[in-house]
């Protein structure tokens, strides 16, 4: 105990848990389920303001599929992912909210933390609270948030000879998802791994984010260059973690001119003057699902 808080440490001396310090716990964790497809904008004509929001309408084929879970009275939620997954935005109704991802599919695995708060669950447990609001500052009923390591995301890849990136990582790649058609909008993914541990099932969070624009030449079902926008997201794996770029939710989408391609993928207005760390944790030990 030391100024009124309680500090546990393990038999190595490392920390376990302090209750001066703002406590997260597991509330939810399970698999992203589909919430929609949001379709992508484009312009009315050719010569309309593009800076206006009444300048562009709906592409009319289906764009970027959204994935999501919803939380029921939340405080200030923190969301890991395993799995690819890029926040585009939250739904409300009444007390309940939806957090969507674009970029994801069934198969992505959320670890959802929150402030940790009175239960009111029975059994042994210990509860601190804080002196000044009397709010419950640590609960054990719930399991407790340990970030095991903080990753700054990679700097952009090498550069065609329009001075655009090839890749938004060095060390990266790009992967096709799908082909812009009459069925669909194009999707590529830009991605880059970073190993921590073999064989230890990670999960990663992204405070923020970055956005920028891709250089498509290759909608081969539409025969022409295409740019939309991209997002980033940052996400966990066996092994390690991986940041990556992909179309959010109602981005914009429109023809690229032809004698500034080149016959790669490319990227502009990529941010450089700062960059995202995501925070990691290990999933072992964590109930899933769990609600």
């Amino acid at each position: 105990m030391s100024d009124g808080r309680l500090i546990v440490r393990q038999s190595g001396g490392a920390l376990l848990y302090d209750t001066g310090k703002i406590s997260y716990g597991l509330v939810k964790s399970g698999n992203l389920a589909f919430n929609g497809n949001w379709r992508r904008l484009v312009l009315r004509g050719i010569n309309v303001d593009p800076n206006l929001g009444s300048s562009w309408r709906d592409a009319g084929v289906p764009g970027d599929d959204q994935y999501g879970f919803t939380l029921d009275n939340p405080q200030s939620p923190i969301v890991f992912l395993v799995g690819k997954g890029v926040a585009t935005g939250v739904t409300v109704s009444g007390s309940t909210k939806t957090y969507l991802y674009a970029g994801a599919n069934a198969a992505t695995k959320y670890y959802c933390f929150d402030l940790m708060r009175n239960d009111g669950l029975p059994g042994p447990w210990l509860k601190t609270k804080s002196e000044e609001s009397g709010g419950i500052t640590f609960n054990s009923n719930q399991n407790p948030m340990n970030v095991v390591a903080s990753i700054r995301a990679p700097g952009p890849g090498p550069l065609d000879r329009f001075g655009r990136p090839v890749f938004t990582y060095v060390g990266g790649r790009n992967e096709r998802i799908a082909f812009q058609s009459t069925a669909g909008s194009a999707i590529v993914h830009s991605v880059v791994n970073v190993d921590i541990g073999a064989g230890v099932e990670y999960a990663a969070f992204l405070p923020w984010n970055r956005s920028c624009g891709i250089v498509d030449p290759n909608s081969i079902s539409s025969g022409y260059t295409t740019t939309y926008g991209m997002a980033e997201g940052a996400f966990g794996r066996v092994g390690g973690i991986s940041f990556f770029f992909a179309p959010p939710g109602r981005t914009t989408t429109q023809d690229w001119p032809a004698q500034s391609t080149t016959a790669t993928y490319s990227y502009h207005s990529l941010p450089t003057d700062r960059f995202p760390s995501a925070l990691v944790i290990k999933t072992a030990g964590l109930p899933f699902p769990f609600n």
